[in-house]
């Protein structure tokens, strides 16, 4: 008996009122216990629920959007543990070129984040999105700002991390240019962690192994040792605490240097 594979008729968003996303998808047909066709090592088991090809989905609730889906390709597995959404290429394309992009949005319908991305698991029970292959996120709150990372894990509530070696581009009162091995943030608040780098359009620079943005106080901060050049001055010290453009700072004690040209 050859293989059936199952293909859903309809792909809806249905929103729970505990506020959870769930994906429903509308099976036509049902799975033959033969095994024969499948690939070696693989069982009915580990085959998905549903699967859908070019979606585009949008969820509401009372009106109010509250996620949207664009993909080439969609599976939804059901687990003992958990039950998620694979976003990404169909799998006779694993090499596709189409990408992902998801749009999280808040409880009042205003946009939290877009993410797009080579493929993506979303997991329905807490709202959380995780993204690989050349990520590129937009995130609001605080100003906002631009990501690029080889993967970003979102969640509905607005917080991210990116990880794998991330830039994000500040927009708000910063305007500068974050580099780290991760770059966290939540309503304007952002960490980067792991040789932190900023640098702003005047061409001031900051390293450090952690620093941290604040949208609401205006400042950068970096808790531990840091080294600052700017046009007319080198600086190493411990606990530095900045502007936004970096042009005005206090740190606790000097640790190395000190030199400001006049």
């Amino acid at each position: 008996m050859p293989l059936v594979v199952l293909r859903p008729l309809v792909g809806l968003l249905r929103v729970c009122s505990c506020g959870a996303i769930v994906l429903v998808l509308l099976i036509a047909g049902c799975r033959h216990a033969e095994t024969e066709g499948l690939p070696p090592g693989t069982t009915l088991e580990d085959l998905p629920e549903g699967e859908s090809w070019d979606v585009h989905l949008r969820s509401t609730q009372d009106g109010r959007p509250t996620l949207e889906i664009d993909a080439p390709y969609l599976a939804r597995y059901q687990r003992p543990d958990t039950t998620y959404i694979y976003l990404g290429p169909p799998p006779a394309d694993s090499a596709g070129a189409a990408r992902v992009r998801v749009r999280l949005f808040d409880g009042g319908g205003a946009p939290q984040a877009t993410v797009e991305a080579a493929q993506a698991w979303f997991y329905p029970s807490d709202g959380r999105l995780v993204a690989e292959g050349a990520v590129r996120a937009e995130v609001t709150g605080g100003g906002g700002a631009r990501i690029e990372a080889p993967g970003l894990t979102a969640r509905t509530g607005g917080a991210f991390t990116a990880t794998g070696g991330a830039t994000a581009d500040l927009a708000g009162r910063a305007q500068a240019r974050v580099r780290a091995r991760t770059i966290s943030g939540l309503g304007g608040r952002y960490e980067a962690d792991g040789g932190a780098v900023v640098e702003t359009s005047s061409g001031r620079r900051l390293e450090s192994g952690r620093v941290v943005w604040s949208e609401t106080a205006g400042r950068f901060s970096a808790p531990g040792a840091f080294a600052f050049t700017g046009p007319a001055e080198r600086i190493r010290g411990v606990d530095l605490s900045a502007t936004a453009d970096l042009s005005r700072y206090t740190f606790r004690r000097a640790s190395g240097q000190i030199e400001v040209q006049e």
